[in-house]
């Protein structure tokens, strides 16, 4: 089998293992994949609708949808710049803070639990080996737009 093939698979392999991770873990306290995406990027600071589309690959109107729903649950709100009104920033609530914290998947020590048996050599070639298979993809779309 072609590497090109072997490295597709593997990384269709893992999305689906850990998509069906993180699916259990939200469906217990009622959030989708999409949901928790655009609020672990705004977790860190806020954000517009246009840097969430950019950062999650998806269309505006994709993420202003899933931005409607979660604010409809108050877990975000939706905030005009002071300094230019048709900026609007998306800032996370804290029945966010209080929903994140109970929920594994969303604590930084979530994935390195998932590969405490992995040796520290094993763990840097993993990195090492996605970060240059993130570069190179980056790159091609680079390229095509």
């Amino acid at each position: 089998m072609p590497k090109g093939l072997i490295i597709r698979d593997g990384v269709r392999q893992l999305n689906k293992i850990i998509g069906m991770m993180i699916t259990q873990e939200l469906s217990e306290v009622g959030i989708t994949m999409p949901q928790i995406s655009v609020m672990r990027k705004i977790k860190d600071g806020p954000m517009t609708i246009g840097q969430l589309s950019k950062d999650l690959y998806l269309s505006c109107s994709t993420v202003s949808g899933i931005v409607d729903r979660l604010e409809r649950e108050g877990y975000i709100e939706r905030v005009r710049d002071t300094a230019d009104r048709r900026v609007v920033w998306i800032h996370i609530t804290d029945k966010f803070e209080e929903m994140a914290n109970s929920i594994p998947v969303m604590q930084k020590e979530y994935f390195t639990e998932l590969i405490k048996d992995l040796s520290e050599e094993e763990i840097d070639k993993i990195t090492d080996a996605l970060q240059l298979l993130i570069r190179q993809f980056e790159k091609r779309i680079e390229e095509r737009t």
